[in-house]
């Protein structure tokens, strides 16, 4: 379920569609944001923001290893 919309939505598939058409990194690097009900689903769904997963991001983030090159980051408003 999208916790926006409150919708029931399939969750992502990599097969049958792009990562960038349904999420992006926040400006810090570390959590996914849905840009779609699917993307948000998904990331709910499956915990992707959780603690355990944002600490081994920024681990990876300090020695130049996350995000993974070429995907999209949000850009920080001033």
């Amino acid at each position: 379920m999208d916790p926006l919309s409150r919708e029931m939505v399939e969750l992502f598939n990599p097969r049958h569609s792009g990562w960038q058409e349904h999420f992006i990194w926040s400006s810090d690097g570390l959590r996914i944001l849905g840009l779609t009900a699917v993307g948000r689903a998904t990331i709910a769904a499956l915990g992707l923001n959780r603690d355990r997963v944002l600490n081994i991001r920024a681990a990876d983030s300090a020695v130049g290893r996350h995000p993974p090159q070429g995907d999209p980051v949000q850009v920080e408003h001033m």
